[in-house]
Order: C-alpha cells, then structure tokens, then sequence
C-alpha cells in the first residue's frame, strides 16, 4: 500500500498518541500531515490543515477514541469522496512492520456493510447474584446450561450483518456460570478477530475459575468488566490479584455506582414516573433474535413469570433482519416498550425466592 501521502485526522489527545506511536515503533511510516476542523498551526512538527485542503487519494486516520464521532467523520469523508479511510482508537500489543496493518480498523467496507457500536449475548441466562432491578430479568431464568451451536450460530449471523462491530459484549445472567466459557471466547474471537471483547461479571466466580479458562481469556484479548455489587466488594482485592497474575485486562464498576439500583418497569404506559432508557444501544442477539435492547428482548419471559402483557414488538429474526446502516437504524427507533421504562432507583439487593413482580416493575 502507498504511504506517502497520509494524513490523520484529529490534532487531539489520540491524534497525540498516533504520533507517538508512529514515531517510537514505526518510524518509517510518513505522516503528510493532521486534518482538523477546530485547529490550526502544527503539531509534532507536523502541519494541522481542514479537509479542504486536502489533495489527491491520501489516506486518512481517524484517530478519535468515541465510537460514534468516529463513525460521524468516517461519513462524512466518505462523502466528500475519500475511500482509503481507517479508525486508530486505541494501541494495540501487537507493534509489527505497518502501522495500519497493525494499530488501525480498515473502514473501507462501512459504507456498504455498515458499522455498530455494540452488541450483547447472554452465555447464561441465570446468574448467582439474582439482584433485584434486574433489566436482564436474570432471577426468573432457570439455571440451564444454553446449547453452544445455537449461541454461536447467533453470532456467525450477526457478523453477516455488519462490517464492523465495535464491542461484543459476553454476559448474562452470570457467564462464568457456563462451564464452556472459554470455548466460548476462543470461538466468538475467531469470528470476531477485529472486535473489543468485553466479558461483564459480578466476578465472585473468578475465584474458583479454572487457570485453563483464564488463560483462554488472556489469549484471545478479552477483557474483564466487573460490577462490584456488595458481595463482591469484600473479595474485589483477591479478584484482581487473579487476574493480574494471569495478565488479564479488567475494569471494575465500582461498588459506589452499584449499591444504586434501578428498577427498569412500570406496568403502566402512562407511569408517574420519569421515563428513563438504562440500556440505550445495548443491543441483544438471543436464540435466533436481534433487538435494540435486553429488556425488549427478555420481556416475553417477564410476562409469563407474572401474568403481564407488557408490548414486545421490535425484536427481529435475526436471519431475516436488513444488513448494516438499515439493521443500525432500525435498532434505534423506540417500540411500545420504551413507554413503560421508568426512572425508579432502589437501594441494592437479591430478589426474594421467589422473585417478586414489583423486585422488577412499579405497580405505580
């Protein structure tokens, strides 16, 4: 690929770090010069310019971290006529010969296949926590151990559908809950070889995980997120001692945004409380289905437990679902549902046995 003229566009903190990047491991590899809507003058002994005065078929970074804003000026390059365009967000491990080989997305294929900021399956439905609040509706699955091809199948399609998908998050429920978690890794990378894999636990199981599953996790780059509910708190030190011993990337969510809980429902479409999305964008594939939301996609479950008929429209086949920026828009219209999503916070705590209607909806 010619090099020569190449240009990165945001004068930024990771227009900063490309630069850095660039000019301590792949010195060879010429930077034109940085393109800019806001600034002007120079950086790193480079020339900060506007698109405008951009010439010929160069090759543009973006190197902005926000997926969304990313996505934003990657259109609007498209548009203007551009085509050989790539996203730097983060350093990668990897530092080979090519800098864009290595350390960049390729988005030549958006325009046509379209690009998604995030996407969630559950590996276990049930979870060893049961929080009441739950949007994923957790404590009224039951503990089933969910059949491997189909859950895998789930994700082969969804790559069919985009081409590009940010985060691909790997949930429940409680996912170490699933003995094959670490085929699940091994198998959900291998198809999803460009994508931030993100595995969100309340983490106690990580102290009984076995070395072999951690390593899997370790070796496909999947990071850990884990939410330090109350029960976790008192053992958060021995759970990131695991794994920064087995030199696993991790985030914690912290206990003081956890004792808060919110309980997602109201019952009623005209609720007298504020309505409130908690889940904006977490887009859910489940047993052969795609929909904007975990709520959405769980609500059949929630009105057989207890008797509701709270609206499920929205949810697609995923087979039959439209590709790209159609599937993208459509995941972002509001259905029925959204009428009845509230703002209620409620202190955190484990669902009763049974679980309750109101562990989960006001009756308002």
């Amino acid at each position: 690929m010619d090099t020569n003229l190449t240009y990165i566009y945001g004068a930024g903190v990771f227009g900063q770090k490309a630069i850095d990047l660039i000019d301590s491991q792949y010195s060879s590899f010429a930077i034109s010069g940085f393109i800019d809507r806001n600034k002007t003058g120079e950086l790193c002994g480079r020339t900060i310019c506007r698109i405008e005065e951009v010439d010929g078929d160069p090759i543009i970074i973006i190197a902005i971290e926000k997926f969304d804003t990313a996505v934003s000026i990657y259109k609007n390059l498209h548009k203007l006529g551009f085509v050989r365009i790539f996203w730097f967000y983060k350093e990668k491990k990897v530092i080979g010969k090519t800098f864009i080989e290595e350390q960049c997305i390729d988005c030549s294929g958006w325009a046509e296949g379209g690009a998604i900021a995030q996407v969630e399956m559950h590996i276990m439905d049930a979870c060893n926590l049961n929080c009441r609040g739950c949007a994923h509706f957790s404590p009224i699955f039951n503990k089933d151990i969910p059949d491997f091809e189909s859950r895998i199948n789930d994700v082969k399609q969804l790559s069919q559908k985009f081409a590009y998908i940010h985060q691909f998050y790997i949930l429940g429920g409680e996912p170490f809950l699933n003995p094959e978690i670490g085929k699940y890794v091994e198998y959900i990378r291998s198809i999803l070889p460009e994508s931030d894999l993100i595995i969100v636990t309340n983490g106690l199981l990580i102290l009984k995980a076995d070395d072999s599953i951690l390593e899997k996790i370790r070796e496909n780059d999947v990071m850990i997120s884990i939410s330090e509910y109350r029960p976790v708190h008192n053992v958060i030190e021995k759970i990131k001692e695991i794994l920064e011993r087995h030199g696993i990337e991790y985030e914690i969510r912290t206990m003081s945004h956890k004792t808060v809980f919110n309980r997602p429902l109201s019952i009623s479409a005209d609720s007298k409380y504020e309505k409130l999305c908690i889940s904006n964008k977490c887009v859910t594939i489940w047993n052969g289905k795609i929909s904007r939301c975990p709520t959405l996609m769980y609500i059949d479950r929630f009105n057989e437990e207890f008797g509701q008929k709270l609206p499920n429209q929205g949810t697609l086949v995923l087979k039959d679902a439209p590709n790209g920026w159609e599937l993208v828009e459509y995941l972002q219209k509001q259905v029925p549902l959204c009428d009845y999503c509230v703002k209620y916070p409620i202190d955190w705590s484990v669902c009763g046995n049974p679980p309750d209607l109101e562990d989960f909806a006001s009756l308002d």
